[in-house]
């Protein structure tokens, strides 16, 4: 099974609207996900020849300059907590964003399991920190 397929059975699962483009021949998905204090833009890619899929979600965050460091160290502080998923600042706009990177392996289930959890894990981050990451700034 190739990542884009247990992408893609994940997709429907969930019903999820996707948008697909191809880029460096790796497929990245973007859609919208739903948490219980928002909503997010989520943008999926798949890298078959590495066997790994990458996620973000973005946190509808923009730090100004003049807050940027003060956020680094507090989502610096996050990141330690995490087991899994990183939170990060795009240096150019400020966009917070959660990345998570997982090598996709095993059986068709367990593929698609991780898939599932990278996905559900990383909006749960997103949605639970997103206020807390707010206040800092």
């Amino acid at each position: 099974m190739t990542i884009h397929d247990g992408f893609m059975a994940f997709a429907e699962k969930y019903n999820l609207p996707l948008q697909e483009k191809n880029e460096n021949g790796s497929s990245i998905f973007s859609f919208r996900i739903s948490g219980e204090k928002g909503k997010y833009n989520a943008f999926a890619m798949c890298m078959e020849e590495e066997r790994m899929l990458v996620f973000f979600v973005d946190c509808n965050i923009r730090v100004e300059e003049k807050n940027k460091e003060t956020i680094s160290r507090y989502l610096m502080g996050l990141n330690y907590q995490l087991k899994q998923g990183a939170f990060q600042i795009e240096p150019d706009t400020g966009d917070v964003m959660v990345r998570t990177c997982q090598y996709i392996f095993g059986s068709q289930a367990e593929q698609e399991a991780l898939i599932e959890r990278i996905v559900l894990l990383s909006g749960m981050i997103a949605d639970n920190y997103r206020n807390d990451i707010i206040k800092q700034m």
